[in-house]
């Protein structure tokens, strides 16, 4: 029953205010039927799938509402993946430190994406500030291990640049209140 609240309030985070009562109420009754007819295992593992699967409308939906920061957050997740990659291939010097950095670039873009849709839940509220501070992620850029070809620099500059325009796009989205819907 208590992972059920949980759920329960990731449902009402994730649909729209407009909505609220009648998709939660109707499937708490559903969720009753199924709990009498098939016990609560059964209840439970559905109620939970049926709540998961408002997620990928909530994504879009914030998406939506923040394409730049999406678009930016996936370009700087691929930069950071492909420097990763380069750096393994070519064999650089402080393979550890690269790798560090281009797991941090990734690691920061795909936080951005997964609290986005849900930066409205109180669980997920802590998270504003760090999501939203990311810019302490450029000292790290300049730690790379020095490289010898101007464009593996060149491409860094440009990582360095996505992920303040990514900072930047971050703080707003995660401090702008969602638009309300009127209710007659």
């Amino acid at each position: 029953m208590l992972h059920r609240n949980y759920c329960s309030n990731l449902l009402l985070a994730l649909l729209p205010a407009d909505k609220h009562e009648t998709i939660s109420g109707d499937l708490h009754e559903a969720y009753a039927e199924r709990h009498l007819q098939m016990g609560s295992f059964s209840a439970n593992a559905w109620y939970v799938l049926q709540v998961f699967s408002f997620i990928p409308h909530a994504c879009v939906d914030a998406y939506a509402h923040n394409p730049l920061l999406a678009l930016v957050c996936i370009f700087t997740a691929a930069s950071g993946t492909w420097l990763g990659t380069m750096s393994i291939l070519l064999g650089h010097d402080h393979l550890v430190r690269s790798e560090s950095i281009a797991g941090t670039i990734v690691a920061q873009a795909l936080l951005t994406l997964a609290v986005l849709p849900l930066r409205h839940i109180s669980c997920c509220a802590g998270l504003r500030w760090p999501v939203a501070c990311q810019c302490c992620i450029l000292p790290l850029a300049r730690c790379t291990p020095r490289c010898t070809a101007r464009i593996q620099k060149a491409y860094i500059l440009l990582i360095a640049m996505a992920l303040v325009v990514q900072s930047v796009l971050t703080a707003i989205a995660m401090f702008r209140q969602p638009k309300q819907t009127a209710t007659a």
